[in-house]
């Protein structure tokens, strides 16, 4: 079973609203991540991009909300690469943030590293795991404010 974020024990980054901001930078936030699980219903472009990034291991990662039906929307288990997440920014500007994903999740192998349902719109959870040093950079390239979510 992958790992579930608690709330109370990640840091909180709110403010991402662009995919493109998300993407260009997320290679600073978890640069050792090895598998990134989207969930949503793709743009065929998103889609496409993701299909050919696919690590072939099955969609692992925990339900969070009422919306997360894998008989209504698409999964994706993909290799983590500075390369796909280049494309998927550069594809960005000419899709909607829903057009890409609506769940978003980052592994280091089995851990847990980053967990956001309803991407783009509620705050991405960042495991404790990864330095605050490392998350505030981060926040500062995407426009995002860090808080602890245990406060």
């Amino acid at each position: 079973m992958v790992e579930f974020l608690e709330e109370s024990r990640c840091w909180k980054v709110s403010g991402i609203t662009t995919a493109e901001q998300f993407f260009r930078a997320v290679s600073l936030l978890v640069p050792d991540a090895t598998r990134m699980l989207l969930e949503g219903s793709p743009h065929p472009e998103i889609e496409a991009l993701l299909t050919e990034a696919a690590d072939g291991a099955d969609y692992t990662a925990p339900a969070g909300t009422i919306w997360s039906w894998p008989q209504k929307e698409q999964r994706f288990s993909v290799r983590a690469s500075s390369d796909l997440f280049a494309r998927l920014a550069k594809a960005a500007p000419v899709h909607s943030e829903a057009e890409i994903c609506s769940h978003l999740h980052f592994y280091r192998d089995q851990e847990a590293l980053v967990q956001w349902f309803d991407a783009f719109s509620v705050p991405l959870l960042v495991s404790k795991a990864v330095a605050r040093e490392v998350v505030e950079t981060f926040a500062s390239a995407v426009g995002g404010v860090v808080s602890d979510g245990a406060v």
